[in-house]
């Protein structure tokens, strides 16, 4: 077999099941990997991509909202990644392209920068801090982990970030521990914490949202799926 088709035409990620917007290894011409949480994530996708090579990494997942005007449902193409004081990975080519694409299909659509954090930012405070020392639009745990592989091997990426929780909401303390285990015992997670008054509370709320962003991503998906070239 020949390095051309022996190159696939794109991969498309996310941490979690939920996060990739209902592509499966069952859809033909489709390959759709989980790769996890946070900087764990960076490792996976590029052993997945010195595995099988690809030509276009698409990235699918959450994020919270750091501008005050994102709502849950909202779509974010990232057009740079950001980490601490780190210099970012910018110049994304396909950002624009890909919301314009996502906009065609009746999506509130943004494009701009996407901070990466080690750890969550829970509380409104937090992320009007981290919206006035960076600048971004939304906050992750992989974005700029995923975005490194990529730029290592010459990948072009499409980074879709769904807002589930505003700027305005808290999110209850349980939500480290799910992303501390990489989301495995979601559930399990959340019944224990409902012995807690105010964390009992905000389950509801935030399984709402939940529902809300997934089916954003879905619809997102579906369109990057249909637009995209299903050959080498």
């Amino acid at each position: 077999m020949g390095t051309e088709t022996a190159v696939a035409y794109h991969l498309t990620i996310a941490p979690t099941q939920r996060e990739l917007g209902g592509l499966g290894s069952g859809q033909e011409g489709v390959r759709a990997r989980v790769v996890g949480m946070g900087r764990a994530a960076g490792g996976r996708v590029a052993a997945l991509l010195e595995e099988a090579p690809c030509r276009l990494l698409v990235s699918l997942g959450y994020a919270g909202a750091l501008e005050p005007h994102l709502r849950t449902g909202d779509l974010v193409v990232g057009n740079a990644y950001l980490h601490g004081a780190e210099p970012p990975i910018s110049g994304v080519p396909l950002a624009t392209r890909a919301a314009v694409l996502l906009r065609e299909s009746g999506l509130s659509v943004q494009e701009g920068p996407v901070l990466t954090v080690d750890e969550p930012l829970l509380s409104p405070r937090s992320k009007r801090r981290a919206l006035q020392g960076s600048g971004a639009l939304v906050v992750d745990m992989e974005g700029r982990w995923i975005a490194e592989a990529a730029a290592r091997k010459g990948v072009p990426l499409i980074a879709i970030r769904s807002v589930l929780d505003e700027a305005q909401f808290s999110l209850p303390a349980f939500v480290a521990a799910i992303i501390a285990d990489s989301g495995r015992r979601e559930w399990a997670h959340a019944i224990r914490a409902m012995s807690n008054p105010s964390a009992f509370r905000s389950i509801l709320p935030l399984a709402m949202k939940s529902r809300g962003a997934s089916r954003t991503l879905e619809v997102a998906a579906q369109s990057m799926v249909a637009a995209l070239p299903h050959q080498p």
